[in-house]
C-alpha cells in the first residue's frame, strides 16, 4: 500500500518539477567547470610568459604604475600568488552604483601592462541566473528563487521515493540495483535504466539539494548554523536582511572616487613583505585589502597551492607600524563543524571531495536530465496503456 502510494508521489512530484529540475541540473553541470573553462580559453589573462633576466615587480611599484595611468580609479584591493605565471589582479571600485563588488583588472606583473578581459564570463553568468533564479531579475526574482528552492525539496523527495518505489529489488539484490540490461525492450529497459542509474547519483543528489537549500531560506540557513553549532558569522546575518545602500554612503563613495589621487603605497609593500617572511609555504593566490582598519591594521585573505577547494580560506591581519602580525586565522585549525559551514559551496559543487567530486557532481547533474526525459517518457507510456484500457472497457460495455 504505501508503495503504491509513493510511487504516486513519485511520478506526481516528477510530472511538476520536471522541466525545472531538467533546467536546474544543466545549468549546474555548465557551472561545474566553470573556472577550468574560463582559465583554459583566457590564457593570456590569468597566465603570463616568464620572461628571461626579469624580476616581477614590487606590489608598491604595480599599484604606483597602474595608478599613474589610470589617476581616477580608485584600486579595492590587489591579489597575487607564488606562482611566477599567475598574473596580477585588481579590483577596481566601479561607477555603477548597483555593483558593489567592483571590477577585476588583470596586471603582467613584469611590465604591469592590462592585460584582456576574460571573456565568457556572461555565459556562465546566465547560467548562474538560470540555476539560482530561472533567470527571473529585479522585482521578479523572489518567483525564481522560490520555484528553485520548491524544485529543491521535490528532488529531495523524488529521491527517497525512488529508493521506497524500488526497494524490493534493493533488498533482493543490492548489488544487482545498481545494474541494468540493455536485453530489456521499451518500458522494462527505461524503468530498470531509471532506477539503477538513480541508485548511483542518491547521495550526491541529496547533498546537493541539502546545501542548495541554504541559498534559498534564511531560516534554513540558520537553522543549519545551529544544528553543527557554528556561530552564524555578521556578513551572513546582514545579508538575510534586504540590505539598501544609503544615500549618504552613495555620496560618500561618490566623493571618494572623485577625490582619489595617486597615493603613497609604502605601507602596503611592508604589510606584503611582512606576509611573505610569515607564509613560508606557496600559495595560490592572496588578496590584500587596501583600505586599512580603524587601528591601521590591513587584512591578507590566502589560499594554500594544495587547498582541495577554494573555501579552505586563511587571514592574517598586519600592523606595518609595528611591523608585527596581530591576528592569524587559519582553515586548517577550524574545527570539523566550522570547517564544513566554511564550505558550503565546495559541498554543493562537489569541490569539497577533490576532483572526483567534482567530476561526480558534473555527472550526477548532468543525468538529471535523463531521469526527467526517462521519467516523462514512462508516463506517456502509462498513460496511453491507461487510455487503450479505458476504451477497452467502453467498447464491452456496448
Amino acid at each position: 500500500m504505501h508503495k503504491t502510494i509513493w510511487f504516486k508521489i513519485h511520478w506526481f512530484f516528477g510530472f511538476i518539477f520536471g522541466i525545472l529540475l531538467l533546467l536546474i541540473g544543466v545549468s549546474g553541470a555548465v557551472l561545474s567547470y566553470e573556472k577550468e573553462i574560463l582559465q583554459i580559453i583566457n590564457k593570456d589573462t590569468y597566465f603570463v610568459e616568464i620572461p628571461e633576466n626579469k624580476q616581477i615587480l614590487s606590489t608598491k611599484e604595480i599599484l604606483e604604475k597602474y595608478q599613474t595611468q589610470n589617476p581616477d580609479s580608485k584600486i579595492n584591493s590587489i591579489s597575487f600568488s607564488t606562482n611566477k605565471s599567475s598574473s596580477i589582479v585588481l579590483n577596481i571600485a566601479s561607477k555603477d552604483p548597483n555593483n558593489r563588488r567592483g571590477e577585476s583588472i588583470f596586471l603582467n606583473p613584469y611590465t604591469a601592462e592590462v592585460l584582456p578581459q576574460v571573456k565568457g564570463k556572461d555565459f556562465f553568468m546566465f547560467f548562474f541566473k538560470l540555476h539560482r533564479w530561472l533567470t527571473f531579475d529585479g522585482d521578479t526574482q523572489w518567483v525564481g528563487k522560490n520555484a528553485v528552492a520548491l524544485s529543491t525539496i521535490a528532488c529531495i523527495i523524488l529521491t527517497i521515493g525512488g529508493v521506497i518505489v524500488y526497494w524490493n529489488r534493493i533488498k533482493i539484490n543490492f548489488i544487482k540495483s545498481f545494474t541494468f540490461s540493455f536485453k530489456y525492450k521499451n518500458r522494462a529497459f527505461l524503468s530498470t535504466m531509471h532506477a539503477a542509474i538513480g541508485m548511483w547519483v542518491i547521495p550526491f543528489f541529496l547533498l546537493m539539494c541539502l546545501t542548495g537549500l541554504y541559498w534559498s531560506y534564511d531560516w534554513y540557513k540558520s537553522a543549519m548554523y545551529t544544528v553543527m553549532q557554528v556561530e552564524e558569522p555578521k556578513k551572513a546575518i546582514e545579508s538575510n536582511k534586504v540590505a539598501k545602500i544609503s544615500e549618504e554612503k552613495n555620496n560618500q563613495n561618490k566623493e571618494e572616487q572623485k577625490q582619489w589621487k595617486i597615493i603613497s603605497y609604502d605601507s602596503v609593500q611592508k604589510v606584503v613583505d611582512i606576509f611573505n617572511q610569515n607564509i613560508l609555504r606557496e600559495y595560490k593566490n592572496a588578496t590584500l585589502k587596501l583600505t586599512p582598519s580603524k587601528d591601521g591594521y590591513y587584512t591578507i585573505s590566502y589560499l594554500y597551492a594544495n587547498a582541495t577547494h577554494s573555501r579552505e580560506t586563511n587571514f592574517i591581519e598586519i600592523d606595518p607600524n609595528k611591523s608585527l602580525v596581530v591576528k592569524e586565522s587559519k582553515f586548517e585549525d577550524k574545527k570539523l563543524n566550522e570547517k564544513i559551514m566554511s564550505s558550503i559551496l565546495p559541498l554543493h559543487n562537489g569541490e569539497y571531495f577533490g576532483w572526483f567530486g567534482q567530476f561526480a557532481y558534473f555527472i550526477s547533474s548532468a543525468l538529471m536530465s535523463l531521469f526527467v526525459i526517462t521519467g516523462y517518457m514512462l508516463y506517456y507510456d502509462r498513460y496511453k496503456k491507461n487510455r487503450v484500457k479505458v476504451q477497452k472497457i467502453a467498447k464491452e460495455e456496448i
